[in-house]
């Protein structure tokens, strides 16, 4: 460690950043390229980390720097693969563009003026960008910091709209998938090693990065229309059991509300949670079942999350972490949680079989998921979904017909592969397999396009 901030000390004060030095993209860790694509049930995230570029960079006066930076884009991922293949093939066609080519040729308002180690500076690049065979210019800003690992680190943002770089949109997603990818990157940059003094000292290999190919430098893609406000939420329907200021009304208070989470949550405890008694029955008087056990009577179990803790309080934090993004709810947050868990939990409950229950949902995906009803499923998703996915709710409205059942399945259950984020999952004693296969024959029945995920195979070798 001290070898390495000793390198980057003498790199900034020394003689050898008193001219513009050139850095290439770290071995490893390098950082990532990541693109996120709104879908109609979840975004569409992909990364990867094959990437090469080099950055000339004065660090006295850094805002003079310039650089190529190139992603192989055939190394993207989503997590699907049959996903990723198309990705590739069709939408990108890769074998004809391999590489998206950021070209930094100026910066502006670098502030401060000078890097420092462990600073972190600011500043606009101008340049192009490049991919699809089309090249535009463009704008965004850019942070540079140089770290204790003698390695500088660029971060930056921007929108890429797939008509303004010839990138057609499959027409089964149309309307479905965003028109617009926002790629973020954050990539680490090592000092260029120069060739050793002694020839019998091997060099390392020159990476070659590939420069931009596209003569032509088309203006700017215009930005985005904004979009049109949506409808209000429709609420869920509650009645507060609790007034005043009293821990357990206060904790009432923080079961419904979105501020319990971190910063951009929408999700409460009663998106998942009841507060009644599920005895005489699972459906709620707003016709919605939730994913998890009602925390009535909850207050009683001698433990919690399979074992993790015997503590209310402590088993929200878990919650709160798990599912609403945050860091851990305070400890006058889990003391009032707890209070109000008491308040409703008169009587003796028994411990839950968190453990075989999860591993049981867990263990295997649904056989014959679409030989279920779809008339039924319909009926279903309005009862065990729409606490979240209604119109303007938490979750995202879905579009029948375009999904793979599999998929469906993985989600839902959280088996591998399941990408959740915030979905909970459902274990099959809240919601049974042939319920679950009624439900998942009306998300892939009837669809009015060709569903996303029956697409064409790849010919066998």
């Amino acid at each position: 460690m001290r070898r390495a901030w000793m390198a980057v000390v003498a790199l900034v004060s020394g003689a050898s950043l008193a001219e513009p030095a050139v850095w290439t993209v770290a071995p490893k860790p390098r950082g990532f390229v990541s693109f996120t694509v709104e879908g109609p049930l979840d975004d569409v995230n992909g990364e990867t980390r094959a990437m090469s570029g080099n950055f000339t960079v004065d660090a006295k006066a850094w805002g003079g720097s310039r650089g190529v930076f190139a992603v192989d884009l055939s190394t993207l991922r989503t997590g699907i693969d049959q996903r990723d293949e198309d990705m590739r093939e069709e939408f990108l066609e890769t074998r004809r563009f391999p590489y998206a080519i950021l070209a930094i040729d100026s910066l502006t308002q670098a502030s401060p003026a000078a890097l420092t180690v462990g600073a972190t500076a600011n500043a606009v690049a101008s340049g192009s960008f490049e991919v699809h065979g089309v090249r535009r210019a463009i704008s965004l800003p850019l942070k540079v910091k140089l770290d204790s690992e003698a390695r500088l680190v660029a971060t930056g943002s921007f929108s890429v709209p797939f008509a303004d770089f010839n990138i057609a949109r499959p027409r089964r997603l149309f309307l479905k998938l965003g028109d617009t990818a926002e790629v973020t990157f954050e990539v680490a940059f090592v000092p260029k090693q120069a060739k050793p003094a002694d020839p019998k000292v091997a060099a390392a290999p020159e990476v070659k990065v590939p420069e931009p190919t596209v003569t032509q430098v088309l203006p700017p893609a215009p930005k985005p229309k904004p979009k049109a406000p949506r409808k209000p939420k429709a609420a869920l329907e509650y009645t507060f059991l609790f007034k005043g200021d009293e821990p357990k009304a206060r904790g009432e208070r923080l079961f419904h509300a979105p501020e319990t989470g971190g910063p951009g949550n929408k999700m409460t405890c009663f998106h998942c949670h009841a507060k009644s008694d599920e005895r005489s029955g699972l459906l709620l008087k707003d016709k919605h079942v939730r994913a998890a056990n009602t925390l009535y009577n909850a207050g009683q179990r001698p433990k919690f999350w399979g074992g993790f803790t015997t503590k209310v309080g402590a088993a929200a934090s878990i919650c709160q972490k798990q599912f609403m993004k945050g860091a851990g709810l305070e400890e006058s947050q889990e003391a009032d949680l707890t209070a109000f868990v008491d308040a409703i939990s008169p009587d003796a409950a028994p411990p839950l079989d968190y453990v075989s229950n999860n591993y049981r949902s867990m263990e295997t995906l649904l056989r014959d998921p679409t030989g279920g009803d779809v008339a039924k499923g319909k009926a279903l998703a309005e009862t065990y979904c729409m606490t979240c996915h209604l119109d303007g709710r938490v979750g995202p409205v879905w579009a029948p017909g375009l999904y793979e059942p599999d998929w469906v399945v993985r989600r839902v259950r959280r088996l591998e592969g399941h990408q959740n984020k915030q979905m909970p999952p459902w274990t099959i004693t809240r919601l049974p397999d042939s319920e679950l296969r009624d439900i998942v024959t009306y998300l892939t029945s009837n669809p009015k396009e060709p569903a996303v995920f029956n697409r064409k195979k790849s010919a066998a070798p």
